[in-house]
Order: structure tokens, then C-alpha cells, then sequence
């Protein structure tokens, strides 16, 4: 699978992960946190093997360091909303309206990602370093997945 086609498939993860939590309730306290759990983690990853992978070499190497710095911008914002969601009780209107806010700007950054910056980064990369990338990618996030997810609570308690 080439990078687009590997990012694409975390971005349509990440889409249907917040259309998960949009469709909860306030009163879903347990399955809101464990969602934005599982959506905090999973993008958190995302951005950083995105940046080291992909990002990196377009910025450097290539005349698309405007667009890979306006990602990685991105990315902070993103990553500071999810921090700041941290906060607050996942059943607070306060959490509410940050996660709202948080929805638009992926979706925002998801969307010009596809449409603008793989456009341009096409015309860049071969097909083999793309597939090359993809591969490295997938390598790379199983890694950072399992070096921050949270230890099972059971496997402690048996040790």
C-alpha cells in the first residue's frame, strides 16, 4: 500500500471515530472516554509517524516545505484541542463545544491533506518511493501505537 493510500485509511478511521463521539450523549460518559481515548492515541500517532515519514522528507528535500510546515501547524493545533479536551468531564458542554471544534479543524486538515497536498506530492515521489513510505508508515505506527497505549490493567495485577 502506498503513503496515500495508507494515510487515507487512518483518515477514514479518524472520520468515523468522531462520528462515533458526535453521536453520543452527554450521558455516555464511559463510551465517550473510551472513543476520544481511542481517537487521542490513534492520531497522536498518526501525526507523529506522518511527520517523520512523510512530512520530513517533502519539507527537505523538495519545494513543499510551505505545505509540510502548514501540516505540521496543523497538527499542533489539533494535538493542543485534544489536550485542552483533556480537561474537561466528557459530559460538560464546555467538552462539547471543544470537541465540535476539534471535528472541524481535522476535518479540515483530512480534506486539504487528500485533495491539495498528495496532489502536489504525486508529481513529487516515484510510485516506489510511495509505496516505500507506505510501508515504513504502517511499520512505524504499529510501533508508536504499542509503546503508548496504556498496559492492560489485568496483565499488572497478575505480575
Amino acid at each position: 500500500m502506498d503513503i496515500y493510500a495508507r494515510i487515507t485509511q487512518d483518515h477514514d478511521a479518524a472520520r468515523e471515530s468522531i462520528e462515533q463521539l458526535k453521536a453520543t450523549t452527554p450521558r455516555a460518559v464511559k463510551t465517550r472516554k473510551e472513543l476520544f481515548r481511542n481517537l487521542k492515541l490513534d492520531l497522536w500517532a498518526h501525526h507523529k509517524v506522518e511527520e517523520a515519514v512523510f512530512y520530513a522528507y517533502l519539507r527537505d528535500t523538495t519545494d513543499m516545505n510551505s505545505e509540510a510546515y502548514e501540516g505540521l501547524n496543523e497538527h499542533h493545533v489539533i494535538n493542543g484541542l485534544i489536550e485542552e479536551l483533556d480537561t474537561f468531564p466528557v459530559d460538560s458542554e464546555e467538552w462539547g463545544v471543544k470537541f465540535g471544534a476539534l471535528s472541524e479543524i481535522v476535518d479540515h486538515h483530512l480534506k486539504e491533506e487528500e485533495d491539495e497536498f498528495f496532489k502536489k506530492a504525486k508529481k513529487i515521489l516515484s510510485a516506489d518511493a510511495a509505496k516505500l513510505m507506505g510501508e515504513r508508515f504502517d511499520a512505524r505506527k504499529k510501533v508508536v501505537l504499542a509503546a503508548i497505549s496504556p498496559l492492560d490493567a489485568d496483565l499488572i495485577r497478575s505480575a
